[in-house]
């Protein structure tokens, strides 16, 4: 800083001593003279003018006094006090601060608040999670550490056996109607009344058509191959014809649709279920005692329900496989079921054994993260 300055004030003495010396000689006369030597200063010839006109008017090397007025609205008590009540605070807004700053007779305006939140803080979206009691985060850390003890912590030691394990669920509902937002959604126009109807709504059903699919997971694959089995369909096609109530699954239903669809599914992609390891979630009807005898008829092992008894969303893979079919979706609306089932199907064989290894590889490193964050949630890496 004190360089700089030191320079400018040197230029002001070059420019003020070729004045002295050559009395007629007006602020173009001397940017040219300056212009001629072998160092001369980095500005185009009219701001160098402008700069030196301004010099001979001053008649001065020193610098012009600053009128020094100290600041009256950010102040560092006010960036002090929005930090405080902005820095990770839920529900809180820029125009919540400003009331309580009105509130408490403390001078700061939108502008000022607005201005303060730039220099350090950004706003983050809150990211969904399921819930969690006390009860639920200790049980988490309690099977985290048994099924790491069971199947191994990494991949090169002689216990891992991750890669045998066949990892189950159902999806959430899928839609055939795209995700809305309110706040993106907008059309630009001068005046309301010029945006026509069809423009202006946003036609939402109250109870959108939807589609629930099955599927798994492996270091072969996904399973089925060529797409996710379409649950909805089939638990409608078990209902009686005489029946027309709504159908719900039970436990002899999930034992059904195991025997059926979901066991031939993995028998064509691993061939040997001795080999494989089963998993599925800790639903009460996939607990039954129907469930798990389909189960046990057909795989040598599978994680027990002591081990594997807890919400693990952020833990299994075929979560983060649903989770980015939900994201392949959400900007998308269809016509009907069969565009959207074709459509996840299509998405479905994209995802190849490779990506699907790296997910299964990754189980044990966020079970690890379940118990050093003491049984809270775990996001993506």
């Amino acid at each position: 800083m004190s360089t700089s300055i030191s320079l400018e004030e040197q230029f002001r003495g070059l420019v003020l001593s070729l004045k002295e010396m050559n009395p007629t000689w007006m602020a173009c006369d001397i940017a040219d003279e300056v212009q001629s030597y072998e160092n001369p200063p980095r500005l185009r010839r009219d701001a160098l003018r402008r700069k030196i006109n301004r010099i001979l008017r001053r008649g001065t090397i020193k610098d012009k006094p600053r009128c020094g007025a100290p600041r009256t609205v950010r102040t560092k008590q006010l960036k002090k006090t929005v930090k405080r009540l902005l820095h990770l605070t839920r529900g809180q807004s820029q125009r919540k601060v400003v009331s309580y700053l009105k509130r408490n007779n403390i001078k700061g305006e939108k502008t000022s608040v607005q201005r303060v939140t730039k220099l350090n803080l950004k706003p983050f979206k809150l990211r969904k999670a399921q819930k969690l009691s006390r009860m639920k985060r200790v049980r988490r850390v309690a099977c985290a550490k048994q099924l790491i003890k069971k199947f191994g912590a990494r991949k090169a030691r002689s216990k891992w056996q991750w890669n045998r394990i066949i990892n189950t669920d159902f999806s959430g509902i899928f839609t055939i109607e795209g995700y809305y937002n309110s706040k993106n959604d907008v059309v630009y126009a001068e005046n309301s009344s010029e945006i026509s109807p069809n423009l202006r709504n946003a036609s939402i059903s109250k109870y959108p058509v939807g589609v629930m699919f099955w599927g798994a997971i492996c270091t072969k694959g996904l399973i089925p191959q060529d797409g996710p089995i379409n649950f909805t369909q089939w638990l409608r096609d078990q209902r009686p014809k005489n029946n027309s109530k709504r159908f719900y699954m039970t436990g002899e239903l999930y034992a059904k649709f195991l025997d059926e669809e979901a066991i031939p599914a993995i028998a064509e992609v691993v061939e040997d279920l001795d080999e494989f390891i089963f998993q599925d979630d800790q639903d009460s009807k996939h607990r039954t005692k129907v469930a798990m005898n389909v189960i046990a008829d057909h795989f040598e092992e599978r994680i027990e329900p002591d081990d594997g008894d807890a919400k693990f969303a952020d833990v299994w893979p075929i979560e983060n496989v649903w989770g980015m079919l939900k994201e392949k979706t959400r900007a998308q609306t269809f016509d009907n079921l069969d565009s959207l089932v074709d459509f996840i199907s299509l998405e479905w064989q994209k995802i190849t054994p490779e990506q699907c290894e790296a997910m299964i590889d990754k189980i044990p490193k966020r079970l690890a993260q379940v118990i050093q964050r003491d049984g809270n949630q775990v996001y993506k890496d």
